[in-house]
């Protein structure tokens, strides 16, 4: 008789894959530590391969393991998915929703009114942070589903696209010869200021911070001011802006790409996700 994988089993796989420890993702699936540790010994022995590599900090996948949250992922989706349309009236609740603050004007502005009116029962909460911050609260549990943008691949999550972050100033921009060069940057958990300063070392160019804000439209209006240079995605480099820095050659920045998470034990944030998939754009 051919196995078949115990849909409880994988959801236990999958809160120890996204919170790397046994005792939070216990909590997580409502079941003891030592129940969690005989579910995922039992998947073990199902697949016939270990699934974590344990330490004192945690666990981490192993290359099995990451197979099988890669191809288990959408099939939890698709399942849970499935029972959501045959109980529509279930639909009502809370759900903690996380989005960059660079993306934060469209999704409310463009996006929001209409996620609202089609769901009217669910009590919707955002959250509108730094991409750092946003995947830090999604992995302590404090959100339910959360876009992120990040410069590594992320083992969890759905990614939706590249985006490019570029180097730009206002067209009358200049700096003094021999001036360190006064740059805008985000505050940190954002992954476009840790690439930016990496690159600016990298490469030996003199620099200094005039200003970092938690706000991207505070950065976009300190570039726009003609006093620094600054960051900004390239599908967001409006009239007014430029790459081309008088007296300077600044690097390429990495691309990086945006990733969609979301709890896949939630029924209310599976509901909510093909519509901010198919929904909004960047």
């Amino acid at each position: 008789m051919t196995k078949q994988l115990n849909i409880d089993l994988l959801r236990t796989f999958h809160a120890v894959a996204r919170f790397r420890r046994f005792n939070e993702a216990a909590e997580h699936v409502h079941r003891s530590a030592s129940t969690v540790t005989t579910q995922i010994q039992k998947l073990e022995d199902q697949i016939g391969q270990k699934l974590f590599s344990r330490s004192n900090q945690g666990v981490e996948l192993t290359v099995y393991g990451k197979k099988l949250l890669g191809e288990t992922t959408e099939f939890l989706k698709s399942h849970d998915r499935l029972l959501i349309s045959l109980m529509p009236q279930r639909m009502q609740g809370k759900i903690r929703l996380g989005i960059p603050d660079t993306y934060a004007p469209g999704f409310i502005q463009e996006f929001l009114p209409q996620l609202i009116a089609d769901n009217p029962l669910l009590e919707l909460e955002i959250e509108a942070r730094t991409s750092g911050e946003l995947l830090s609260l999604f992995m302590a549990n404090k959100l339910d589903m959360t876009l992120t943008v990040s410069a590594k691949p992320l083992e969890q999550g759905e990614r939706l696209g590249p985006v490019q972050p570029l180097w730009v100033a206002t067209e009358g921009f200049s700096c003094a010869t021999n001036a360190a060069l006064p740059i805008t940057v985000p505050v940190a958990g954002c992954p476009y200021r840790a690439a930016a300063l990496q690159v600016l070392k990298d490469h030996g160019i003199y620099h200094r911070v005039l200003m970092e804000s938690p706000n991207s439209s505070a950065v976009e209006a300190c570039i726009r001011s003609g006093v620094a240079v600054g960051l900004i995605e390239e599908s967001r480099l409006g009239e007014g802006l430029t790459q081309v820095i008088d007296g300077f050659e600044l690097p390429p920045l990495p691309v990086h790409h945006v990733y969609l998470l979301c709890d896949s034990s939630n029924a209310l944030a599976l509901h909510l996700h093909e519509q901010v998939k198919q929904g909004f754009h960047i």
